[in-house]
């Protein structure tokens, strides 16, 4: 009978060396079991230890997720990731109505200025909830907008030459008028403003074009032609190796049905030494095959 007991235990210390090196997980209950239920401790081992493998393999009821049911999201969605997949407009059209809501939400706790084209989609939506949270939305953003164009407004008096401060504030103006749902008073008060700026801008910068384009633009849709006409002038005097300046007076001429002009800025070009981008050797086919019909 000793013979049988030391033979049992030193193959009970062999298979805990061994279990040991596997794992220390409940080692001391292993060698309890062991030592203090001979020859049964390895049948006790056995049972016990795979009922508590398959409990750990089994997925816990609360974490699968069953037909009809929802749960809340533990981590935040990655807006922009989600949005680089699938468009934030697309998903706006094509979500059910409570995915709407908390994709829009999830938009309203991140940064919105940059997002109002998404917030007017949204405005638009079948979905009334979702409508009320873009319509909040976009009210705030005016507001917040109104307040800086007003803070600025008076800053831009007390240094009317900051250029810094003047492109910062023609900024806000170009955010609030991008809001939309202004009334044509407003859009037009706000507009001139904009274009004045412009001016003042281009006055002590004269090389951006940026902000002769902006300028000109503005000034068509005022319907100030002559105001349009006079920096399409001085962005070609100023900017004479930018294909958009020419391209800017040919939208000029082509706005005002100007055949005559718009044919000699587009020999200008061809005969300039402005190297056309892709975007602009489209534009010149653009012209040449048709485009001018009906100047």
């Amino acid at each position: 009978m000793f013979s049988a007991l030391l033979v049992y235990y030193i193959a009970a210390a062999i298979y805990l060396v061994f279990e040991y090196r596997k794992s220390k997980r409940n080692v001391a209950v292993k060698l309890m079991i062991t030592f203090f239920c001979p020859f049964v401790g390895f049948i006790i081992l056995y049972f016990m230890f795979r009922k508590w493998m398959n409990e750990e393999q089994i997925i816990p009821d609360g974490l699968i997720k069953k037909e009809n049911e929802q749960f809340e999201i533990l981590q935040k969605i990655d807006v922009d990731k989600e949005t680089s997949i699938v468009p934030m407009k697309d998903a706006l059209l094509l979500n059910d109505n409570q995915t709407k809501r908390r994709m829009l939400l999830d938009l309203l706790k991140n940064e919105t200025f940059n997002r109002i084209e998404i917030l007017q989609t949204a405005l638009q939506n079948d979905d009334t909830e979702t409508s009320h949270y873009a319509a909040a939305a976009i009210q705030d953003i005016k507001g917040k907008l109104l307040n800086s164009i007003g803070e600025m407004e008076y800053q831009v008096e007390e240094n009317p030459n900051d250029l810094k401060l003047l492109i910062s504030f023609g900024q806000v103006i170009k955010s609030y008028l991008s809001t939309g749902f202004l009334d044509k008073r407003t859009v037009k008060q706000y507009s001139y403003r904009y274009s004045q700026i412009m001016e003042s801008i281009i006055e002590k910068n004269p090389k951006e074009k940026e902000f002769y384009i902006e300028k000109i633009n503005c000034d068509l849709l005022l319907g100030e032609l002559e105001t349009a006409k006079k920096y399409s002038q001085f962005f070609l005097q100023h900017c004479a190796n930018e294909e958009d300046a020419y391209f800017m007076s040919m939208k000029l001429y082509y706005t005002i049905k100007d055949e005559l002009k718009f044919h000699e800025v587009l020999q200008m070009l061809r005969q300039s030494p402005v190297r056309l981008t892709p975007q602009g050797l489209n534009k010149i086919r653009f012209w040449l095959h048709g485009g001018t019909n009906g100047l």
